[in-house]
C-alpha cells in the first residue's frame, strides 16, 4: 500500500490544516479495507481538516480513467471535474456544461450531488459503483447538494446527451466572476427554501466580517474565505456564530455544505 505526505495548507482549496501522511489505495479492497477506520478524501475542495489526529486516505491513480461504453461513458473517481467536462465538450456531449467551473473528483462530486444552481449532477448519472457494486440512478437517494451514500464511491456512469451547449458554458462563466479569488471551499452553506444563504449572511452584516484571517467574503456573503495564514478554529467559530445569528435574527438554521472533519 503507497502512502505520501500532504500539507493541507497548501493542498486543500482554502489552505487550512497541517502536514499528514495519507494512504493510497490502489485498488477497491484495499479501498474497502481503509475505509473502516479511515476518513476517504479527494481534491480537497469542500472540506474543512479541523483535527489532526485523524486518518486519512485517497484513491490512487487506478481509479483515475474515462471510458466510452456506448450509450454510457464511465469514469474513475478519482477522475477531475475538468477533464471530464473537456471529453464531454471534445465530443459533442452535453448534461455536465458546470462542472467547468466546479472544481473536484467525481467521487466527491456524486456523493454531494455538486452542481450550480439547478444543474446537479443526479441529473446525468447513470449508474455509481459504491463499495463495488453498481447502483442505478433510482436508488440513490440524491438531495439537494448531499445523498445517502455511504459507502467507497469508485467509479460512475454518465448517459450521453448529444449537444455541447454553449450558452450555459458561458453562464456558468459568468457566475463564476461574481465569485471571490481568495482561497475558499465554494459555498459555506446551503441555500435555505426561499431565501439565499449569501443574503440572510448579508442581511445579518456579516459580509466582511472576520475572526483572525477568515472571513466571510466582501464580494460574496456565503464564500468562507482565507486571507492569508487562516485558522482552522477560526473558520469553526465563524460558521458556529453565523449560525447562530441567522437562527436568532430569521428563525433558520443554516446548515453547512462544507464538510468538517
Amino acid at each position: 500500500m503507497l502512502e505520501r505526505q500532504i500539507d493541507f495548507a497548501k493542498y486543500s482549496s482554502i489552505k487550512l490544516g497541517t502536514k499528514l501522511n495519507i494512504k493510497i489505495a490502489q485498488d477497491i479492497d484495499e479501498a474497502l479495507n481503509l475505509a473502516t477506520n479511515h476518513y476517504l478524501i479527494g481534491k480537497v475542495n469542500n472540506i474543512i481538516l479541523h483535527s489532526d489526529g485523524i486518518r486519512i486516505f485517497q484513491l490512487g491513480s487506478e481509479f483515475d480513467y474515462i471510458k466510452d461504453l456506448g450509450d454510457l461513458v464511465e469514469i474513475g473517481a478519482r477522475s477531475v471535474s475538468k477533464k471530464v467536462f473537456l471529453y464531454f465538450k471534445k465530443n459533442n456531449l452535453g448534461g455536465v456544461e458546470f462542472l467547468g467551473s466546479l472544481p473536484g473528483t467525481m467521487g466527491g462530486i456524486a456523493k454531494m450531488n455538486a452542481g450550480m444552481k439547478e444543474y446537479e449532477i443526479k441529473n446525468i448519472i447513470h449508474s455509481i459503483c459504491i463499495n463495488g457494486e453498481w447502483q442505478n440512478n433510482e436508488k440513490i437517494n440524491f438531495q439537494y447538494r448531499n445523498s445517502n451514500i455511504n459507502g467507497v464511491i469508485s467509479a460512475l456512469r454518465l448517459k450521453k446527451i448529444d449537444g455541447f451547449d454553449s450558452n450555459l458554458e458561458n453562464l456558468f462563466k459568468a457566475m463564476r466572476l461574481n465569485q471571490p479569488k481568495e482561497p475558499s471551499c465554494g459555498s459555506c452553506f446551503k441555500n435555505p427554501p426561499n431565501i439565499p444563504a449569501g443574503k440572510l449572511l448579508d442581511l445579518a452584516g456579516l459580509k466582511g466580517h472576520r475572526i483572525g484571517n477568515m472571513a466571510f467574503s466582501q464580494k460574496h456573503a456565503n464564500f468562507l474565505i482565507n486571507l492569508g495564514s487562516g485558522k482552522s478554529k477560526d473558520a469553526i467559530d465563524l460558521i458556529n456564530m453565523a449560525k447562530s445569528t441567522i437562527l436568532k435574527s430569521h428563525n433558520i438554521m443554516l446548515e453547512c455544505e462544507v464538510v468538517i472533519i
